[in-house]
């Protein structure tokens, strides 16, 4: 099954999986979720990818899916693009295929972004407030030239997060990370890299 753009309604280029099929949720999201439930009065959906692909084909859209790898930023285990992959495999209508490497990894994360290209992935989401990097940091701009190189695209979380919301501290989740002015510098740097900015709906 392939898309057929006639039918289809919208594109999100924003989704997030937030837990894998069968495993049970990290105890450091646990924290965070039952921290914004009191804050915000709700509790926030928690949907694997296979059933992204199933809230969206119900409504006729298209979704950009992906997972956050934040490990060093919030010491929680990463839910890995593996998973993601497979689900747009099965569901090609419907998900579009994003991957999330944490920033921190260096070397063995270019490794990675490099497999996950050949894998199929359409581009990286990055989450500076919970990865805790500027992204204008130029240490992990040889990350940015794997994406580009391959001219997919990098999307990043700009400005405010409802994540720690409720948390000392804010769970040590830092806003000055996502300042949108830092990836001003990474798309003077990577003219060719296509970069989309999202702002959040906290």
């Amino acid at each position: 099954m392939s898309i057929n753009l006639d039918e289809v309604v919208a594109i999100d280029v924003h989704v997030h999986a937030e837990r894998n099929e069968n495993e049970p949720q990290d105890p450091v999201t646990a924290e965070v979720l039952s921290a914004a439930a009191a804050y915000f009065g709700g509790h926030p959906p928690q949907p694997t990818a296979a059933e992204v692909a199933a809230y969206y084909r119900e409504r006729k859209m298209l979704a950009v899916v992906f997972n956050v790898d934040d490990e060093a930023g919030m010491g929680r285990r990463r839910l890995g693009s593996h998973e993601v992959l497979e689900a747009a495999r099965a569901n090609p209508d419907v998900l579009i295929p994003f991957a999330s490497i944490d920033p921190h990894k260096g070397k063995l994360g270019v490794r990675e972004a490099r497999e996950l290209i050949e894998q199929g992935v359409r581009g990286f989401k990055f989450h500076p407030n919970v990865q805790r990097f500027f992204p204008n940091d130029v240490e992990f701009y040889p990350l940015y030239e794997v994406i580009a190189e391959a001219g997919l695209i990098a999307l990043f979380h700009s400005g405010t997060t409802g994540i720690g919301a409720g948390m000392p501290g804010g769970g040590g989740v830092r806003l000055k990370y996502s300042n949108p002015m830092h990836v001003d510098d990474v798309a003077a740097d990577f003219p060719e890299l296509n970069i989309i900015l999202v702002l959040p709906r906290e």
